[in-house]
């Protein structure tokens, strides 16, 4: 977003990064890390507001939705805001085990969300998200959070790469699959196939401890390759490793009304996909053929997935072929940035 606006903006980003500095024309601002979520959501919104006024922008745009309390002072400076709406985040918090009383969690966020969508201008990130905020909010537009190809063109690879090395980059939680990946690993090992798992995102401190007690863990904890929280240009030459992209996501409400934007990304650079069997999934997936999609639960489908790609190389390599050209033609952010221009010049022309 800010690389396609700044062809028209002097464009400031404000967040988790190591030092100040201006990087390809965009204007970079650190801002703190929280690890404790609680001190996060009740303190980091007014830090954000002082760093934020600083800018002195005419116009703000809001990722998360812990800022929406930030997002409402800026309005009373005369800011116009905009907040992106990446999930269906009232859903989402009965999926969080780590939020507690989630009822009142609700109900608090409800109370902000109809705020932001009386002041703010609201943009969603997914179609489905439409019949919630066209009830809610007064402006209102869909940009679709589709990959940048340019960006992910050195990360292609022009052919199938018959390896035996799976990758997945993005959070990493029990429902993203980590412990069926695991256990897929040692299903195929006990075949005698040898699997690398290459996984790039931060790793909870919960998720290890299951990751260790699995009885069969030590067997193929030389297979997993925890590579930390990366950037994406650092993530991705990982995926260069690897021959499939995982995407196994457990069925949440927000996430089967949701695309993963690394299903895109997968796709972009050639790498064969399997997730999860989801309606929404499958219409990209199946439709397109370009991977498999699966019961996320199950360790043994996973496996099969895994062991039939890498056995039939043809049909791998039209996977990989078909991922690449429907992203080009279907899921790319070209088309999705000329949107977000046109929410830029709306926001514009109502303050002149």
């Amino acid at each position: 977003m800010c690389q396609a606006l700044k062809a028209q903006y002097a464009v400031t980003l404000i967040g988790v990064h190591p030092k100040k500095e201006t990087y390809k024309g965009i204007a970079i601002i650190p801002f703190k890390r929280f690890h404790n979520r609680q001190l996060r959501v009740l303190v980091g919104w007014l830090l954000m507001f002082f760093k934020a006024m600083q800018v002195n922008a005419r116009v703000y745009h809001l990722h998360d939705p812990e800022l929406i309390p930030c997002g409402l002072l800026l309005r009373l400076m005369g800011k116009q805001v905009i907040w992106d709406v990446h999930e269906n985040i009232a859903e989402d918090i009965f999926d969080k085990p780590w939020i507690k009383h989630q009822k009142r969690a609700y109900t608090t966020f409800h109370f902000f969300e109809k705020l932001a969508c009386q002041y703010f201008y609201i943009v969603l990130a997914e179609k489905s998200y439409e019949k919630r905020y066209k009830l809610l909010a007064k402006r209102w537009r869909t940009v679709q959070n589709f990959c940048d190809i340019d960006f992910f063109k050195p990360y292609e690879q022009a052919h199938f790469q018959n390896l035996k090395s799976v990758f997945y980059i993005g959070i990493v939680l029990e429902n993203r699959g980590i412990l069926q990946i695991i256990e897929a690993l040692h299903l195929l090992k006990l075949k005698g196939e040898v699997y690398d798992f290459h996984c790039v995102g931060e790793l909870y401190t919960d998720l290890e401890n299951k990751m260790k007690a699995l009885p069969y863990y030590k067997e193929v904890e030389a297979q997993l390759h925890f590579h930390g929280r990366l950037s994406l240009e650092e993530g991705y030459q990982y995926a260069k490793r690897c021959s499939m992209g995982l995407c196994i996501i457990w069925p949440m409400k927000n996430s089967i009304e949701s695309y993963p934007t690394k299903l895109f990304e997968y796709m972009a650079i050639g790498l064969p996909v399997i997730t999860s069997n989801f309606p929404l999934y499958r219409s990209v997936i199946e439709q397109n053929n370009s991977g498999q999609c699966i019961d996320p639960f199950s360790a043994i489908a996973l496996s099969d997935a895994i062991e039939s790609m890498h056995r039939d190389v043809e049909k791998s390599e039209q996977l990989a072929q078909n991922g690449k050209l429907a992203v080009k033609k279907y899921y790319n952010w070209e088309t999705e940035k000329i949107v977000l221009a046109r929410v830029y010049e709306e926001l514009l022309v109502s303050v002149k």
